[in-house]
């Protein structure tokens, strides 16, 4: 997690809000392999009744069905990139772009692309992918950029942890990932949201190589729900994502190895090399959040969250598979989330 010196302070003070509240709540793990659940059938206990209108909300959306999901764009033609806005980072050359498929479309893409396989679960077919050598994440091959005189520069606990890289370095491999989207034919852009609350969520956009990879980012972060939205979706940062591509100029970029995983947060960019994994997705956009949200005086925190039929509200805190989601999955009580929360004042 991206650490600064405003959650170190917010940790020490005693002025903590006395109301949890979700600023994300799609979150799943992938370990050896990466799983879909295409057609859950899960529900909860039909006498508990819950106070929290957050609660009645999901579950009437659940109800409702991932099916009716029907926003999605498939967009044709040498204009594909412009229609978007990818123009302005350079990229052009896609002629095909799917943008947030449905779950049908997904399901549809993942196995006419033979990325994986189908597999026969208790609460329906599941989308089995591998992710390589890479079952989570790689934390040695995960940088931040160091601009000089910024206040990134400033604000970060730089550290074994939070590795700084140079400008320099960022600017070659975003050249690489944009040289490289210019010479495919079609790929996947998903425009999300990474939290619940309009005044502290984030606008992400991801572009991506893998109709998996897109489900998975979907599973993990909120969608548009109408297309008036989505079409005047302007993201807050920019995820590219070319797993395929590895950077073959580590030793000379002073990287760990060849995957890298750098974060420009003055430039609003991500990239990533060389790692299948879908957990880099996730997990570098909460480390923005852990960044951003303390100077907001707001604490993001990596547990996992249910709430009885009474609003009260059990955080379970833990190293990633120590328990979270188990302990948190409670029959009578609804789940807010299973990984990472904000923690603030409901004004």
């Amino acid at each position: 997690m991206i650490l600064s010196a405003a959650a170190r302070s917010l940790l020490r003070s005693n002025a903590l809000p006395t109301a949890a509240r979700r600023i994300a709540c799609r979150a799943a793990v992938a370990s050896h392999s990466t799983s879909f659940l295409y057609k859950p059938s899960a529900t909860l206990a039909p006498n508990v009744r819950f106070q929290s209108s957050a609660v009645e909300q999901q579950r009437a959306v659940a109800k409702e069905g991932r099916d009716a999901y029907k926003i999605s764009q498939t967009l044709v033609g040498t204009d594909a990139c412009k229609k978007v806005g990818l123009d302005n980072f350079g990229i052009t050359g896609i002629t095909t772009l799917y943008r947030n498929l449905s779950y049908p479309e997904l399901w549809e893409h993942e196995n006419k692309n033979k990325e994986g396989h189908v597999v026969k679960a208790e609460y329906g077919d599941t989308f089995m992918v591998l992710t390589g050598k890479y079952t989570g994440r790689s934390p040695k091959d995960k940088w931040v950029v160091y601009n000089p005189g910024s206040e990134t520069a400033e604000n970060i606990d730089w550290n074994e942890i939070n590795k700084a890289t140079k400008p320099e370095v960022f600017d070659e491999l975003y050249e690489k990932a944009v040289k490289y989207f210019n010479t495919v034919d079609k790929a996947y852009v998903c425009d999300l949201y990474c939290g619940k609350s309009e005044d502290s969520r984030m606008k992400v956009r991801f572009l991506m190589e893998m109709a998996w990879q897109q489900h998975f980012v979907t599973n993990m972060f909120i969608r548009p729900e109408t297309t008036e939205e989505l079409d005047n979706f302007e993201a807050d940062f920019t995820v590219l994502n070319c797993c395929s591509q590895i950077d073959e100029d580590w030793e000379r970029h002073g990287l760990h190895s060849e995957t890298a995983v750098v974060f420009n947060l003055e430039k609003k960019v991500a990239v990533v090399f060389g790692s299948y994994y879908g957990g880099e997705n996730k997990k570098g956009i909460f480390s923005l959040m852990n960044y951003m949200l303390p100077m907001q005086g707001k604490l993001p925190m990596h547990c996992s969250a249910n709430v009885g039929k009474d609003g009260d509200v059990a955080l379970f805190f833990g190293l990633s598979g120590t328990g979270k989601t188990t302990l948190s999955a409670d029959p009578n009580r609804a789940l807010i989330g299973d990984d990472e929360h904000g923690w603030y004042v409901d004004c």
